[in-house]
């Protein structure tokens, strides 16, 4: 009988079989990271606007204690480095979806209200831009990208730099199938919601793996936001990867940031 595996794996999924990120590929990513002297890599995120910052619910839920975000929280822009001081940004406050599931991990969204405003068209010391929301239906097919900080393989330390992985979605039938296949093994997989979630696939050894939760999936066509890494199976084992549908949320996200 094979072993049994906890879903709590099935969380900060991260990149493998990508490779380094070349700068413009990076311009929207935040790096969610905590710690004062020795600075720890929570997640990955991206730059909606010049206030705010939007990222997996699963990634600020273990940041908030006692209902406040804790001090050491920033968002790291500016540069492919998560670690680098270049221009950390803290926070002033958090939104996750009402529907946020720890139990399903449904409704895996989150925003982050930085403390002080990225002012991107005046300041050109700041190697950042905003990643616009595309809030349409998107099928399988579709030629995307996702760029993070996660890990190179389960066994490999976080990388310094940023990755790059180019990837494909698939329909939702593919992915409820594939998403089947793979479940021999563990117990308690989340459903996969179509509504809600999109899935993507490349190959067996190209992949999301821990420290990438957050990180955006761009479409590469229109470089615009389709979705947000939430979970799925470690680590590029061959199954689908699963991301927050940004055409989902669409009327929640613009109830906070505006249109």
């Amino acid at each position: 009988m094979e072993p049994q595996h906890d879903m709590s794996q099935f969380l900060n999924t991260r990149i493998v079989g990508g490779v380094e990120a070349p700068r413009e590929y990076g311009r929207h990513s935040a790096a969610l990271v905590f710690g004062e002297i020795m600075p720890h890599l929570m997640c990955g995120a991206s730059i909606i606007t010049e206030d705010h910052i939007l990222t997996a619910a699963h990634c600020i839920d273990p940041l908030v204690i006692w209902g406040q975000l804790m001090p050491s929280a920033r968002a790291v822009i500016g540069s492919n480095k998560w670690a680098s001081t270049k221009k950390n940004i803290h926070f002033s406050g958090y939104v996750n979806h009402p529907n946020w599931n720890w139990s399903t991990l449904k409704n895996d969204i989150g925003i982050l209200i930085l403390a002080e405003r990225i002012r991107l068209s005046s300041d050109d010391s700041i190697d950042s831009h905003i990643i616009p929301l595309n809030y349409d239906w998107v099928d399988g097919g579709a030629e995307c990208f996702v760029t993070g900080w996660g890990r190179l393989g389960v066994s490999s330390n976080i990388p310094d730099k940023l990755q790059l992985l180019y990837l494909n979605t698939i329909s939702p039938k593919q992915c409820f199938e594939g998403i089947r296949k793979a479940s021999d093994g563990w117990f308690n997989v989340p459903p996969h919601d179509p509504k809600v979630e999109i899935c993507t696939f490349h190959s067996v050894g190209h992949g999301m793996c821990n420290g990438d939760s957050g990180s955006a999936l761009v479409r590469k066509d229109i470089l615009q936001q389709i979705g947000i890494v939430s979970w799925g199976f470690p680590c590029a084992i061959g199954a689908p990867d699963v991301f927050v549908r940004i055409g989902g949320f669409k009327e929640w996200i613009t109830s906070i940031i505006g249109k």
